[in-house]
């Protein structure tokens, strides 16, 4: 019997170590039920669409003003999701052989990230551009605009993920990091809601996530015709996000590789 309990509070420590390992853990918990709230109150909330004040938003092309939205965010979350994955090479040790190995760290993240978005959202495509067949008279593309908007978005959402990958690979604390940035995107970028909707606070919130830019720019390439002067705003805001990107994404790995060089340590933030 005292083997028993010896063995049960031993396992319970380890386990409490494992899942709790760091203090960062206890915001991600204090987090989660605010975001559920969050979720909640926007989802039974009633909008009024008619006060948005957007000219494009009706209630025949509300199927794929929302389709849209999700359709965009299917790029950015499979990078979030593929970034979280991506940080157990860590704990398999995968992390140390990139180390000693002659391998491009960029090269490692990049190809991550680039797999990840064309395995994880072709299904999405597909099942997006067969509601859009059936529901063509809702649309109103600009090819040219449109086409720009998603070269774009493509590449800033790879830098997307490559940052993410930079940072959860790195990082003990992924699942926080998880969580700040996977269910909050959903919430805050205009997936399902209009952002011009949001409070204040809300809007603020949504400015930190590149899918916000993007979806406002695919919605109104298909459901207005934007002409390209009318999508320059996104242009300019969508190469600045990927020049910050890349360059985070560097700055992280140089810090990282630097700091497991002096002290031997593949585990730094």
């Amino acid at each position: 019997m005292r083997l028993f309990f010896k063995t049960l509070t031993a396992e319970m420590k380890k386990q409490h170590l494992n899942y709790f390992y760091s203090k960062t853990i206890y915001i991600s918990l204090f987090i989660w039920p605010i975001l559920n709230f969050i979720t909640t109150y926007f989802s039974f909330k009633p909008f009024k669409i008619s006060r948005s004040n957007i000219p494009y938003l009706n209630e025949e092309n509300m199927i794929i003003f929302i389709l849209l939205g999700y359709m965009t965010m299917s790029l950015f979350r499979s990078l979030v999701q593929s970034a979280w994955n991506f940080s157990f090479e860590r704990i398999s040790g995968t992390l140390e052989l990139i180390y000693m190995s002659p391998a491009s760290r960029q090269g490692v993240i990049l190809g991550n990230a680039l797999s990840s978005l064309f395995e994880s959202v072709i299904v999405m495509v597909m099942f997006s551009i067969g509601v859009m067949i059936l529901k063509r008279d809702a649309l109103n593309i600009n090819y040219v605009s449109l086409s720009i908007v998603f070269i774009i978005t493509i590449i800033m959402a790879v830098l997307w993920g490559m940052m993410l990958n930079a940072m959860f690979l790195f990082s003990r604390d992924s699942g926080f990091l998880f969580t700040i940035f996977e269910e909050p995107m959903e919430i805050f970028a205009g997936v399902k809601v209009p952002t011009v909707l949001f409070p204040t606070w809300a809007k603020i919130i949504s400015f930190i996530f590149p899918l916000t830019y993007s979806i406002e720019a695919v919605r109104r390439c298909i459901l207005n015709k934007a002409p390209i002067n009318e999508i320059k705003n996104f242009i300019l805001i969508g190469i600045t996000i990927i020049v910050v990107l890349y360059i985070l994404s560097n700055i992280i790995i140089y810090i990282v590789e630097k700091h497991s060089r002096k002290t031997g340590e593949f585990t730094y933030f």
